[in-house]
């Protein structure tokens, strides 16, 4: 029970509050002592005084609005309890005023000074009080240690003594409840395996002896799998709690705390509206009790999800709320919420205000205080800010400092890849390719196992949600079960009482008929069971479906990424090198590697996944050879071709062609600056085989070189990806030009025969 103590201050009708309150403890006082004066008087001074007084101290201590005065009337029985056990040589009447001693020190709020008093009320009930005062005492010793360590390993085995003293004695509710706040330790103090065993031995209990109550045993336990890092049991549970504490009506502080760990739930795998969903339900009821702190807490939450699901201005919104809540002095909540305006002013594009945050985060980072978590928070966010300026250079001591400390300190996966991420960002932008190169691969690595562990954890929600879906059809095929064989019951005993009755053959007839009209139902109705499975059988493969379409659609997405990185990559090195032929070669594998990406690119945006329209490819990638080699309108391209799709194993090896092909005609066919055409035919032969073929006007290769003896790597690589696709090559050189022509058997993406659209 919350108690509340009055602090009283000001004036009143002339009169100092003060005293005021000195003259009501004082009559109050004197109220406790006639009180205390006329039970001894009734009872005697004996055995059984003492034990009316313990009953009168409690009493004091467990009205709903005690007041100082009632502590210290509380304080002066348990003086008399003393006193007059003294004088019996009453050895558990001794211990019985300790422990009111105890209660009262911890009804005041101060519970660490009842610790003597509580560890003397120990020793003395456990020589000579029954099992559930000893329990008590050493509950009330348990009390007065704190949850940080060390005190809470401590306070932990306190309270396990006091639930196996009352299951011994056969209290179980009360053993269960005690086992429900260990579990809660337990969980605290970081030992999941061990607070789930103890909670599973409290839901046990509580199921045996009917109580309802179970969604904070539900919380707990979700909060322990949350810490063993099985997101599935974690939801599974909270959801558990959530649906147990709606269906009691339950109000208050444990259901805004359920509905925000059912929204951090939703929130780790970015189902954002689900999990605002959550947070505001638990904001109601914060808001309902009066409870301040969790308020806060959800609207910054609520933020979080806004700013991530890109609404900045609704972001703003929550922070403003939140702000009504008054300002912390703690240097971690502090930071949460400068960083969330900092983030969402840049978002905006509002360099003004975001620069007034900044400031604030500087300040803060500069003060002592706030845990390493926190530091390299804003050490990031810092840094973020920095860059979005361009200035890539202040960023350096910040992000050496994150480096120094990211091992030493506690980050989520996403925090970590944004930290190297920031870090690649500085080096490319100061020249330093080979750290940017490491914090890039670094942050591939993250990031990979970021999406990862999120699509196990979708995969997992689906799971659970199909798994719920199961249950709810199962519990409705067991329903109908019972309600079939009640019918078969109620036909039996129709026919019984027909037997019985010798009713006549009219009536048998009817019963007849209306027992087949009841099977045109049955039939009727697993039918209607059967669609609806088949229904829901449907809604899930194409949830699978639609989930690999995603991934393959980021494989290509990926592998687009990774080359363009490679031809960035390669397209620094050449401004370091000085050899023409090793420039040459180096822009040669990046137009090599830009005719694969274009097929790449295209897959991820495409509707139809693994197919390529050739036509597009080959606009696409005549317009990039024109780019690369600035031939402006000395040489012409002309290009004739059909409408046709070729799968990826086909669509790949036939663009280098094409890429090798046109870059030999534009390098060596019109020398001197010499005008001419290029001429692309790609056309279907038959039903199944297509032909490519580039040919120019140019000077061709001469007399000293015959196509098939030439041993570049381009005519190499023009022979190689032929045999790849099975094709039959031709190369024609004459003094008109040079002809290349291939010839292949096409498949659809799928394997089959080619697909003309």
């Amino acid at each position: 029970m919350q108690r509340k103590r009055n602090i009283i201050t000001g004036m009143a009708g002339g009169w100092p509050l003060a005293l005021l309150l000195a003259m009501s403890s004082h009559l109050f006082a004197q109220s406790a002592q006639i009180k205390i004066n006329q039970l001894i008087r009734e009872k005697g001074e004996d055995t059984a005084a003492v034990r009316a007084l313990m009953q009168l101290g409690e009493a004091y201590l467990d009205r709903p609005e005690s007041l100082e005065a009632d502590m210290m009337a509380a304080f002066a029985v348990a003086a008399r309890m003393e006193s007059l056990s003294g004088q019996l040589h009453y050895q558990r009447g001794l211990g019985l005023s300790r422990l009111l001693q105890a209660k009262a020190f911890r009804e005041s709020g101060h519970a660490d000074r009842g610790r003597q008093a509580s560890g003397e009320a120990v020793q003395l009930l456990t020589a000579h009080g029954t099992p559930a005062e000893r329990a008590q005492a050493i509950l009330e010793l348990g009390g007065t240690y704190s949850i940080e360590p060390p005190d809470i390993s401590r306070k932990i085995q306190l309270y396990e003594q006091g639930a196996d003293i009352y299951m011994r004695a056969g209290n179980e509710l009360t053993a269960a409840q005690l086992k429900e706040f260990i579990g809660d330790l337990l969980q605290v103090n970081q030992q999941y395996d061990r607070s789930l065993q103890v909670l599973q031995e409290c839901l046990a209990i509580y199921r045996k002896t009917g109580y309802e109550r179970l969604h904070g045993v539900y919380s707990i336990m979700a909060e322990a799998y949350h810490g063993k890092n099985n997101f599935v049991e974690s939801l599974r549970y909270n959801l558990l709690a959530v649906e147990t504490g709606e269906k009691l009506e339950e109000k208050g502080p444990l259901m805004a705390t359920i509905y925000n760990r059912v929204g951090l739930n939703y929130y780790s795998v970015k189902y954002f509206d689900q999990a605002i969903d959550y947070f505001n339900k638990g904001l109601a009821q914060a808001r309902a009790g009066n409870d301040s702190a969790s308020a806060k807490t959800l609207l910054l939450n609520i933020a979080d999800a806004l700013r991530n699901k890109g609404a900045y201005r609704a972001s703003l919104d929550s922070l403003a709320r939140a702000a009504d809540y008054g300002h912390s002095d703690r240097k971690d909540e502090r930071a949460q919420i400068e960083v969330a305006h900092l983030k969402n002013y840049v978002e905006l594009h509002a360099p003004g205000k975001a620069k007034v945050y900044y400031g604030h985060l500087l300040q803060l980072y500069r003060e002592p205080g706030g845990s390493a978590t926190t530091n390299q928070y804003l050490r990031m966010a810092i840094a973020y800010y920095l860059q979005s300026t361009g200035a890539f250079a202040e960023t350096v001591p910040f992000l050496a400092a994150f480096e120094k400390q990211k091992e030493k300190t506690h980050l989520s996966l996403v925090k970590r890849a944004e930290g190297e991420y920031l870090a690649y960002r500085t080096d490319s932008a100061l020249g330093d390719l080979n750290a940017a190169i490491r914090h890039l691969l670094l942050y591939k690595k993250l990031s990979d196992s970021l999406t990862s562990t999120n699509q196990a954890r979708q995969l997992g929600l689906l799971r659970l949600q199909f798994e719920t879906e199961r249950k709810d059809q199962d519990i409705r095929l067991l329903t109908q079960k019972s309600q079939l064989q009640e019918a078969s019951l109620q036909k039996e005993k129709v026919y019984r009482n027909v037997f019985i009755a010798g009713v006549c053959m009219l009536l048998i007839f009817l019963a007849m008929l209306y027992n087949r009209y009841r099977l045109k139902q049955q039939v009727t109705a697993r039918m209607e069971l059967q669609q609806r499975e088949i229904n829901s059988r449907n809604e899930a493969l194409k949830k699978l479906v639609d989930e690999k379409e995603w991934l393959l659609k980021e494989i290509h997405h990926r592998v687009k990424n990774n080359l363009q990185i490679v031809i960035s990559l390669l397209n620094t090195q050449s401004e370091y090198l000085d050899n023409t032929d090793a420039i040459m070669a180096l822009r040669n594998s990046q137009r090599r590697m830009y005719a694969m990406s274009l097929i790449h690119q295209r897959l991820y945006q495409a509707e139809t996944l693994g197919e390529i329209d050739m036509n597009w490819y080959i606009d696409e990638l005549i317009r990039y050879m024109k780019e690369c080699f600035d031939t402006g309108g000395r040489i012409t391209f002309e290009v004739d071709y059909d409408k046709i799709s070729l799968d990826v194993v086909q669509a790949v090896p036939l663009g280098l062609v094409l890429n090798e092909a046109v870059s030999n005609s534009i390098k060596y066919a019109f020398p001197g600056n010499r005008k001419g055409k290029i001429r692309i035919r790609f056309k279907r032969v038959d039903d199944y085989h297509c032909s490519l073929a580039i040919s120019d006007n140019g000077v061709g290769f001469g007399d000293h070189a015959a196509p098939e003896g030439t041993a570049s790597l381009g005519m190499s690589l023009m022979r190689g990806l032929a045999d790849q696709l099975g094709a039959d090559y031709e190369m024609e050189s004459s003094n008109a030009g040079v002809a290349v022509t291939i010839r292949f058997q096409s498949r659809s993406f799928s394997g089959e025969a080619l697909n003309y659209n």
